[in-house]
């Protein structure tokens, strides 16, 4: 990942043989072509900003950091994708796809945020291959393809 982009699949894609994979590329082609152009050269960063556990709850400072954050880090990535809130103290869970060279860009956002917002609780993942922003599922019976 660090040399080459990965080839965009559905996270999970695993084949048996280097035949299957050049069948799969063959069969996929197109998809992949389409796909690639988006996610070359980038990595996903994920965010996830929680409260604190018996945290007072300020509904206008919970808006206020999930506005400002969303805007800020939005301004450095070229797609964001809002992932599931699967927990009551969970206000934002936003994976990012962020060009490789402006990865020090984007961190240094997320620290200033924490440093703005030290009541709530940032958590800060990646690099990660583009999992979140691709879908395509090659001589698979699940049905997908390219969002």
């Amino acid at each position: 990942m660090k040399h080459y982009s990965i080839i965009p699949v559905a996270y999970g894609m695993i084949f048996k043989n280097k035949k299957l994979i050049e069948v799969s590329m063959r069969a996929g082609k197109k998809a992949i072509k389409k796909a690639i152009t988006i996610v070359d050269n980038k990595v996903e960063l994920g965010i996830k900003i929680f409260l604190p556990k018996d945290a007072k709850i300020d509904n206008q400072k919970m808006e206020q950091c999930k506005s400002e954050s969303t805007e800020r880090l939005e301004e450095i990535a070229s797609h964001s994708k809002t992932l599931n809130l699967f927990s009551s103290r969970l206000l934002m869970n936003t994976s990012y796809l962020i060009d490789k060279e402006k990865v020090q860009d984007f961190s240094g956002e997320v620290e200033k945020l924490k440093l703005k917002y030290p009541e709530y609780k940032f958590q800060y993942s990646g690099p990660w291959p583009p999992y979140n922003f691709v879908d395509i599922h090659i001589l698979s019976n699940k049905k997908g393809g390219f969002r």
